[in-house]
């Protein structure tokens, strides 16, 4: 019984499977890994930067409450009208500190040196003497402002209390006399829900402040539970703790960490973000890499096959020429070979090259006429604007000419005046040719096409030279201009001059909302924006050559003119009805 013999197309193919399986399987698991640990770590972050706007958030609350504090017991007046217990002194000198605190469900609490209340300011109006009681007095944090306890953090403390309408923070600190002697307290109280909405509007992700048993005290959640002790357990002093909870059928990842305000320990709070977001995320990836790498193998399988079934001795031969070409050299040509199917190869491979050099050739040829097509098919959308682009690239080199601007440089210059508008493609038409101002939304529509027609072309190699005028040709010499406020000398002097040729051509140009300058006006209009819209070197070279730039403005007019077919009155008016 013979052996039986693999053809070489089987010695090939079998092994190459094989490896491509494994390659694919293996990184296929490896990219898959190391992008769901990218996402989870970026998850990660996003909530610990929640976590520190939170605490931050809280300091600056704590330091505007005890500022405010301070600012009632140093309001001249308070101090004698808390001796003599004049309820209507407090409310007049008080009302506008709390007012001015811009913080509507601040409450102040002013208590005699018994720890009664004299007047409560605040969202339902002042409360005098005759209302007062000394619900105050049990609380430790009073009681320590009344003995004239000053700890390290000074005169001041901080406390916590649950009351009908929910749970208040409350800062405390004394009200002196002019010997020192504490005559009553001050306690300014806001509710810890309106807390907890500041910072979750600010942009801090969602909130929880719990108690120090773990009880929920305010949440911005739709439903909250009390901490379970093992998570309590494992809290220690700036060493946050992850837990996930649901909330409104929805998962959360919440950031726990320690609640402290003046060095005392009122609970804890934590950051919740949503995981529904990660997660989808991660099951789309993982679902486009299973795809690409399948995609990539079965590409790769069928590619193997074509080559393996046209092995054969000339093929070294061909594939010398071939690394020779990819190498650049395109006068290389594979040998002559037989009549066979190799042979024919190396003819076809001879033929692709020729026509390869011949259109590679063409491509260096004919790419700049490439770009005068963009420029004018952005013209075209809008009659008012026919030509803009040419005109300004000769402005923007006859500006150039006069500053001696390098002449390596100008081709950049003209391909960034050609293309300055290319943005505008993203623009709606009724925004382009509206006839009168454009409204917040179609403004900030418009502003976007500087960033558009960067984001466009930033990838073509032959057109870097000329990002800047694209992106920036409507910053402004003062920097208050778009999108990136550059000014002064941060504008590369290529933008400088095509935003002086591109203002002169807008204004000597009709458009939707008026009647065309003339050329006197425009040059006046700019020569007065020189320093302010304009650099004034790029404008003294404007004025230096407005007869020339005149003369460009005639002569495209008078071109376009005759190159313009005429359009029926109907056309006309249809257009007009569309604008």
């Amino acid at each position: 019984m013979g052996r039986i013999r693999l053809s070489l197309r089987a010695k090939i193919v079998v092994p190459f499977v094989l490896v491509v399986a494994l390659v694919g399987i293996i990184g296929t698991a490896a990219v898959t890994a190391l992008v769901t640990s990218e996402a989870v770590a970026e998850f990660n972050a996003n909530l610990l930067r929640a976590s520190l706007l939170a605490n931050d958030h809280l300091s600056l609350v704590e330091a505007a409450r005890l500022t405010t504090l301070r600012a009632v017991a140093a309001t001249t007046g308070v101090a004698e009208a808390t001796s003599r217990k004049d309820s209507a002194a407090l409310d007049r000198l008080l009302t506008p500190v709390i007012a001015n605190a811009a913080v509507p469900p601040l409450r102040l609490h002013v208590l005699d040196a018994k720890g009664r209340e004299l007047i409560v300011v605040g969202p339902d109006g002042p409360a005098s003497a005759s209302t007062a009681s000394d619900t105050f007095v049990p609380e430790p944090a009073v009681a320590a402002v009344l003995a004239g306890t000053i700890d390290a953090q000074g005169d001041k403390f901080v406390f916590l209390r649950t009351e009908p309408t929910g749970t208040i923070l409350y800062w405390t600190g004394p009200i002196r006399s002019l010997n020192g002697q504490v005559i009553g307290v001050a306690v300014l109280g806001e509710p810890l829900s309106a807390i907890a909405g500041s910072i979750r509007s600010s942009g801090a992700a969602d909130l929880t402040f719990y108690g120090s048993t773990g009880q929920v005290l305010v949440s911005t959640l739709s439903s909250t539970s009390v901490l379970p002790g093992t998570t309590l357990g494992m809290i220690q002093p700036d060493r946050p703790v992850r837990f996930n909870q649901s909330s409104g059928g929805r998962a959360y990842m919440n950031l726990l960490s320690d609640w402290t305000m003046r060095k005392m320990r009122l609970g804890y709070v934590a950051v919740a973000l949503d995981t529904a977001q990660l997660q989808a995320g991660l099951d789309q990836l993982r679902l486009i890499l299973l795809i690409l790498f399948t995609t990539a193998a079965l590409m790769t399988l069928v590619i193997g096959l074509i080559l393996v079934g046209a092995i054969s001795r000339p093929v070294q031969q061909l594939v010398g020429a071939m690394e020779a070409v990819a190498g650049g050299d395109l006068d290389q040509r594979a040998p002559a070979g037989s009549s066979d199917e190799i042979g024919y190869l190396g003819r076809v491979f001879n033929l692709m090259t020729a026509g390869l050099q011949e259109k590679t050739q063409a491509l260096e040829d004919t790419y700049f006429a490439a770009i005068e097509a963009l420029a004018r098919a952005i013209d075209a959308r809008d009659p008012y604007t026919y030509g803009h682009s040419a005109r300004v690239a000769a402005y923007s080199l006859e500006i150039a000419d006069e500053l001696g601007f390098p002449r390596e440089r100008r081709e950049g210059l003209r391909r960034a005046a050609l293309l300055h508008d290319i943005g505008k493609i993203g623009v709606e038409d009724h925004v382009l040719r509206k006839a009168g101002a454009l409204n917040y939304a179609e403004a900030r529509q418009m502003r976007e096409h500087p960033v558009i027609g960067h984001q466009m072309l930033k990838d073509v190699p032959f057109l870097q030279s000329s990002l800047s005028g694209i992106r920036h040709h409507h910053e402004r010499w003062d920097g208050a201009g778009y999108p990136d406020t550059l000014g002064g000398e941060a504008i590369p002097m290529q933008v400088r001059i095509l935003s002086v040729a591109d203002v002169f051509d807008a204004l000597t140009s009709d458009r939707p909302y008026r009647q065309a300058m003339s050329t006197e006006e425009a040059i006046s209009q700019i020569s007065r924006e020189a320093g302010a819209q304009f650099d004034p070197v790029v404008v003294a070279a404007f004025e230096a050559r407005t007869d020339r730039l005149i003369a460009i403005l005639k002569q495209q007019r008078a071109h376009e003119a005759g190159a313009a077919e005429p359009t029926a009155p109907s056309d006309r008016l249809a257009l007009e009805k569309a604008s």
